[in-house]
This record gives C-alpha cells, sequence and structure tokens, in this order.
C-alpha cells in the first residue's frame, strides 16, 4: 500500500454549469490503491452524462488530461475514470479536482435532422405559434417555439423518449427574464441524443415520472402560465447539451394529416389531424 511518508489530501467540489445540469445525482469518489488512487463515478441518471473534471496535484500524476472530460452511461455504476499515481513515495503529495455533470454527450454535434416530429397536442387541435424561431420577443438566436395554449391544455410528445427531469411545483409567473426560475418542466431524451423541453406546464400537471419511455404523440402535461410568461402557452425546444450553452435545434414537425411536414413559421395556425 502507499507509503506513510506521503502525505495525500482528496477532496472534490461542484462547478456551476449553464447546461442542462445532472450532478444533483452523478456523484464522483474514490478508492485508495497500492499506487495512489482510483477515481470512479456513479450515474444513476436515464441518460448518458458528461463528467468535466479538473485535477489539482502535487507529486500526483493521473492516466487522464489534467482537464478532462468522460462520457458516462445512463444507470452505471463504479465507472473507472482514471488512475492518480504518486510520483515519489518519499515526498509529501496532495491530489483534489473538481467536477461537473451534464446531462447527454457534450461533445456531440451530429444528430437525425430528417426526423419528422408531431405536433405537441392532441389530434383534432389546433393552435397558432406565437413566436416561432429567434423571434422578435424572447427567441433571438434561439430555435425556439411558443405556442398559444389556454392553461389545461394537453400536451403531447413530440418525439419518443426518456423523462430525465420534472418540475411541476412552481406558481409563479412574470413577464420578465428573472422568472425563468419558476418555469414548470419536462424534458424527454431522445435515442439520437437530442432532447425536447417543454416548459410553462400547469402546477402539479405533469403526467410522466422521471424515467417514464414515452411514445411519440403520449399525453405527458397540462399547458400552464408559469415562469418566465406573459400569457398561457407551450414553449418547446429540441437541443443538444454544449459546455457553456445549448445548441437549440431546427426541426420540422408534420402537419394536417401527417402526410407533409415543414419548419413552422411564426403567426401560423397548425392543425394536427393524425
Amino acid at each position: 500500500m502507499i507509503n506513510h511518508t506521503s502525505l495525500l489530501l482528496f477532496f472534490t467540489t461542484f462547478l456551476v454549469s449553464l447546461t442542462t445540469i445532472a450532478q444533483e445525482n452523478v456523484k464522483l469518489y474514490n478508492e485508495q490503491i497500492e499506487t495512489g488512487f482510483a477515481v470512479y463515478v456513479d450515474n444513476p441518471e436515464y441518460c448518458p452524462v458528461t463528467v468535466s473534471v479538473s485535477f489539482i496535484m502535487k507529486n500526483m500524476k493521473t492516466e487522464a488530461e489534467q482537464s478532462a472530460t468522460f462520457l458516462v452511461p445512463a444507470n452505471s455504476k463504479k465507472v473507472l475514470l482514471t488512475k492518480a499515481t504518486v510520483i515519489d513515495k518519499f515526498k509529501a503529495s496532495k491530489f483534489s479536482y473538481t467536477y461537473t455533470a451534464s446531462f447527454g454527450d457534450l461533445n456531440q454535434s451530429d444528430y437525425d435532422k430528417d426526423f419528422a416530429y408531431y405536433l405537441p397536442f392532441e389530434k383534432g387541435n389546433a393552435f397558432t405559434l406565437y413566436q416561432g424561431y429567434n423571434g422578435s420577443f424572447s427567441h433571438q438566436n434561439e430555435n425556439a417555439l411558443d405556442f398559444t395554449m389556454p392553461v389545461g391544455t394537453p400536451v403531447t410528445a413530440i418525439r419518443e423518449g426518456i423523462v430525465i427531469k420534472v418540475v411541476e411545483n412552481n406558481v409563479l409567473v412574470c413577464p420578465k427574464k428573472e422568472c425563468d426560475k419558476y418555469n414548470n418542466y419536462v424534458i424527454i431524451y431522445h435515442n439520437d441524443g437530442t432532447f425536447a423541453e417543454y416548459t410553462h406546464l400547469k402546477r402539479n400537471g405533469v403526467l410522466v415520472k422521471v424515467g417514464t419511455t414515452v411514445t411519440q404523440g403520449q399525453v405527458i402535461a397540462s399547458s400552464g402560465n408559469t415562469g418566465f410568461s406573459s400569457g398561457p402557452h407551450l414553449h418547446l425546444i429540441v437541443y443538444l447539451d454544449k459546455l457553456k450553452n445549448r445548441q437549440t435545434i431546427r426541426t420540422s414537425f408534420k402537419i394536417n394529416d401527417g402526410t407533409n411536414t415543414e419548419y413552422l413559421k411564426e403567426k401560423e395556425t397548425y392543425r394536427r389531424d393524425y
């Protein structure tokens, strides 16, 4: 085992990320080995996560880069990230690190660009797209969609996937960015690595739980008017997570009877008959 003339100090801290944080549940920890430490991670989330680690060392080295990212599979335990080895066992050694954990693969760039999404409401209904991609009110430089909907309208999954995040306990609302923290929402992970977020949902209006596998067109929640909102509507984005922010994606939707797909246009009314 390690020579006791070495002083080995170990600690971990969290950093804040602008991506979708998963670190509430993802845990890094170490086990002592003959030459130093082995660093492991548990990921109980229902999608892969990217763990970004920065190592701070004295008289130690790791098999990874000093600042490294690791893609950790969904529902995995004790995944070995790296080993930290003492360089000179007769000198004092220090080893620490900070880390973040974010949903998805932060290095992913490819995805299914041809997928035909369902409109986010039930068959037989029609709603107006109040604000579209790069809209003038709050969608500048963002591929987001706002459908005007009365509170309580059933919201349906635009694509099959697995629920990874649910917030439904908020009641406050205001037309200012600082009210983002009061949004109620559902995030669903898709099999091509993208995510969909359905936002401003009714308090206690979510019908699915984290870990639920949903089908395309399934009712998942009731629309509402919570958080950063100027009136009842559904805010919808499809995105990839990146290191500093989300990359929102333009997606095409089936319209009318579902025969044709198109990128939706602001102020147009769309009907779902499929």
